[in-house]
């Protein structure tokens, strides 16, 4: 048995010292290709270059160093620690009951930053000696303070699962009324005091004060506004609208927003391939869509950014955007609600190009089943919502595709999402519209030119939207699988993801390439 025990330790050591040269070899490699492919990229200065995500934060999430200054500077509350002060007046503020997450108590789909201050009642004898605060786990960074003075905070991303604990010295309490405000920052997700883990209470020499229950808030300062970029960068794009003809100009950038629908037609090729066939000059194609996205709420993994982030980045110059089938659900009553939503995404937009295609949402048809819900039957409101999309695009300038009128018999198999022959017909709809052609039928040389569309697709979304996001740019950046494990070397995997740019390049040089031949 001693044998066997060390021949199998021995092999685990070899294993091991294999597995060490193969990772040493595998990132030597990797960031050799990514320097050819950067020179590479930076000789051919005429051609468009995605924009990498810094490898430290992810683009324009700061830092987390970063948030205190940003909150400093941004959060009204915190200039001077206004709202932290004792004698501060919180009577008018709003009330919410804790623990909780804030967003099932008023604050739905809020991130940034809110103020809680509560007055409570201290015994003499808690007053006299030491105590400890315990506010449990609050999502995601606090800084806690009593009676105007600081007594603690936790300003780091990860944190949100730590139970909050306070050591206060003799005569940080005082007998009778004193005041509890804490600061509350959540970048993502849930927010708030919710206590997932932990105590709510304050305690000392054998008492205890429970601090569940009603305090007041109020709201600071959004994600939004902490992110806001500086004026140059606020401010709406100075590209002239179209002017009523659609066009592809050269090293254009064709971003498509939407959700579900376009996510699938990014991943089908369709009318790329339309438009890439259709156009003298060379474009490039973004999908920045994501399933469930709507006007009201476009949700992602933390530290993720904006649509106004990756825009910037991949230099946008058209963007087709595609909502309103799922909202026109809500029925036709909502459709203000949702033209104002939609107009704030729009505004937003904007600020990187006015070059924008309106395609309103599709006619529902009825499902093949009777377990399935009878979609057509909203096909009214998918009317109402559609000539509010034509007016939206008339009154900014945009073009607009109208695919409300047509018959959509076939497209989908569930009375809903469209499916392969869908998507196909949508696109041939879309494309004759914003080209004023015939639509063009599907030739071997379409089909193979789409293959190479979907492959190129296929990496910029590997790139744009790796699925372990929390170990890229997130909140577990730090844990040892997430770094490389050699002193002041790179992080492993941002290399990884930055060195599928230049795949997706050639994969671009490839279709241009098949592209041209057609001609």
């Amino acid at each position: 048995m001693k044998f066997f025990s060390g021949w199998r330790r021995g092999r685990q050591e070899e294993n091991y010292q294999t597995n060490c040269l193969f990772m040493f070899l595998y990132h030597r490699a990797l960031y050799l290709f990514i320097a050819l492919a950067t020179v590479e990229a930076e000789e051919s200065s005429d051609r468009h270059r995605i924009k990498p995500r810094s490898p430290d934060n992810g683009g324009s999430i700061p830092p987390a160093r970063q948030w205190p200054e940003l909150i400093r500077i941004h959060d009204p509350g915190s200039r001077d620690d206004g709202w932290a002060r004792e004698d501060l007046d919180h009577t008018n503020w709003e009330i919410m009951k804790l623990p909780t997450h804030w967003e099932q108590a008023g604050l739905p789909e809020y991130d940034g930053v809110v103020w809680f201050r509560r007055t409570i009642e201290v015994p003499a004898l808690m007053a006299s000696g030491e105590a400890t605060l315990e506010l449990g786990a609050i999502d995601d960074m606090d800084v806690t303070w009593i009676n105007g003075k600081r007594v603690g905070g936790h300003e780091e991303p990860g944190d949100h699962f730590t139970p909050r604990s306070y050591k206060l010295g003799p005569g940080a309490l005082k007998p009778g009324r004193n005041n509890i405000t804490i600061r509350v920052f959540d970048h993502g997700h849930g927010g708030g005091i919710a206590q997932t883990h932990g105590k709510l209470q304050l305690s000392g020499s054998g008492q205890n004060v429970p601090l569940a229950g009603p305090w007041r808030y109020k709201v600071g300062a959004s994600l939004q506004l902490l992110l806001t970029p500086g004026k140059s960068l606020s401010n709406p794009s100075t590209e002239k609208p179209f002017g009523g003809e659609f066009y592809l100009g050269a090293n254009d950038v064709v971003a498509m927003a939407g959700s579900t629908n376009i996510v699938k037609q990014f991943e089908f090729g369709f009318l790329e391939t339309l438009l890439t066939l259709d156009s003298p000059e060379r474009a490039y194609f973004r999908d920045l869509a994501w399933q469930a996205d709507t006007v009201y709420l476009q949700q992602r993994p933390r530290n993720f950014g904006s649509h106004l982030d990756l825009l910037r980045r991949i230099g946008a110059s058209i963007i087709i955007a595609n909502f309103g089938q799922v909202e026109a659900l809500d029925g036709a009553t909502h459709l203000p609600q949702f033209l104002t939503a939609y107009g704030e995404l729009l505004d937003q937009f904007e600020k990187c190009t006015r070059r924008i295609v309106l395609v309103s949402p599709h006619r529902f048809e009825k499902p093949g089943g009777h377990l399935l819900p009878d979609l057509s039957q909203r096909n009214g409101d998918i009317a109402a919502y559609s000539e509010g999309i034509r007016q939206l695009a008339k009154q900014r300038g945009y073009l607009y595709v109208d695919l409300s009128q047509v018959d959509s018999s076939g497209w989908t198999s569930s009375s809903s999402l469209l499916n392969a022959e869908g998507q196909w017909l949508w696109a041939q709809n879309v494309a004759s519209q914003l080209t004023g052609k015939a639509p063009k039928a599907r030739t071997k040389h379409f089909d193979l030119l789409r293959q190479h569309i979907r492959r190129k697709n296929l990496l910029w979304r590997q790139h744009w939207r790796p699925t372990n996001w929390s170990f890229l740019y997130g909140n577990r950046q730090q844990v040892p699988s997430s770094r490389d494990h050699r002193p002041g070397q790179p992080r492993w995997f941002p290399e990884e993801v930055r060195a599928i740019i230049p795949l997706i390049e050639q994969a671009e040089e490839s279709i241009w390439k098949m592209r041209t031949q057609s001609q």
